[in-house]
């Protein structure tokens, strides 16, 4: 399966999602191949993988020819003025919601819907106590999933580690989060998949 992180805006999330989806998947199906392809000039994909030394999952900087149960592309954080996306069985689309966030999120999603993409929309960092993000989150289309603000995403990918390299209630809160997205997927592919 074919999966590819997708926003024009940068320090949206979508190398941390990227990472954590693929420890998931790698986690819930430990005879797969997982590969996270880094197609960001700023590497944030690879520089994690150094940080890790030992990865779960294998992380390179091409789109692998080999073959793999999962492929995700951690794409860069601007839209192709060419319009040309790499090739994808779903495009994994999250926004935060701050204004100028929003603005390219809704930028983005007009793409998607021009060229008929399948996709799921995360609002990432969602914090239910703030107005704005409730607002925003009820204009987002159905099935819109939700990965709470919580700093144990974002620290740990400063140590080359997921949410899954963790247990406590913290890191199951945070990882439900992502196995909510890795459930979704199921969706946009026809292989079987078992539990998550």
């Amino acid at each position: 399966m074919k999966i590819c992180m997708l926003n024009g805006k940068g320090g949206v999330g979508r190398t941390t999602l990227a990472l954590n989806l693929a420890h998931c998947l790698q986690c819930t199906y430990p005879s797969s191949s997982v590969y996270v392809a880094d197609l960001d000039a700023q590497g944030s994909s690879l520089a994690w993988a150094r940080l890790a030394g030992d990865t779960p999952f294998t992380v390179g900087v091409v789109k692998s020819r080999a073959q793999h149960d999962f492929h995700i592309f951690d794409t860069a954080p601007k839209l192709p003025e060419n319009g040309l996306l790499p090739d994808a069985d779903v495009y994994i689309i999250p926004t935060l919601f701050d204004a100028v966030s929003y603005v390219v999120f809704l930028k983005t999603m007009q793409l998607v819907h021009k060229k008929g993409l399948p996709h799921i929309v995360v609002a990432n960092r969602f914090n239910p106590d703030r107005s704005e993000h409730r607002q925003r989150f009820a204009q987002l289309p159905p099935g819109a999933l939700i990965v709470r603000d919580r700093a144990i995403l974002s620290s740990c990918y400063g140590y080359g580690e997921t949410v899954f390299d963790h247990v406590g209630v913290r890191a199951r809160h945070a990882q439900l989060d992502i196995k909510a997205i890795a459930r979704a997927l199921r969706g946009f592919d026809s292989q079987s998949w078992g539990d998550l």
